[in-house]
């Protein structure tokens, strides 16, 4: 499901935001007594900068008509491209989402000819989808800016911060994806 920007949301539509300390307080009420509260803490504040870098990433996107999720299936079939054949449930498995949102992606993503699906000729019941030359074009045209607001993520932190961010960064990024069994 698309998250609405600020910008897409009417002030009677708009929940106030509450701030860390309600769902503190929710957290100590229902949270295990022998998980560590700083690092809950940690944690939320970490989903919440996902949720927060996924919307600066598709607000950054919007000019050309797509979004971060649709823009990495995009690169995801386009780097795929002449390693092996690529199906539905093998992008779902990769991607760690269900077999029915990236049929969603691809119908959106094919309805605009970005990508093709073909049936395998080998089994009929299989599907194989590929990147089109105008998805490629598209991608092409998007990366410039994808890459800048990536960059400017990190526009706020100093060269140290920096180098002890990436340490942490890679750790936390490693174990998550050993966590969940799945890797970029």
């Amino acid at each position: 499901m698309e998250r609405k920007t600020g910008n897409e949301c009417t002030a009677d539509q708009q929940l106030p935001a509450l701030g860390i300390g309600p769902y503190l307080e929710l957290m100590e009420k229902t949270a295990a007594d022998s998980v560590d509260r700083k690092s809950i803490r940690m944690g939320l504040v970490m989903l919440w900068l996902s949720d927060n870098i996924l919307d600066v990433m598709d607000v950054d996107l919007a000019p050309f008509g797509i979004t971060e999720s649709k823009l990495d299936m995009l690169l995801l079939l386009m780097l795929h491209e002449g390693r092996e054949l690529t199906t539905p449930s093998g992008i779902a498995d990769r991607l760690g989402i269900r077999r029915a949102s990236v049929t969603a992606l691809l119908d959106w993503l094919e309805k605009r000819g970005w990508i093709s699906r073909e049936q395998s000729a080998k089994d009929r019941r299989m599907i194989h989808v590929s990147i089109t030359p105008e998805g490629r074009a598209l991608v092409n045209q998007v990366l410039p800016t994808f890459w800048s607001t990536c960059g400017s993520l990190l526009d706020d932190l100093d060269t140290e911060e920096r180098k002890v961010f990436e340490k942490i960064l890679s750790k936390l990024h490693q174990s998550i994806e050993k966590r969940v069994g799945v890797g970029r």
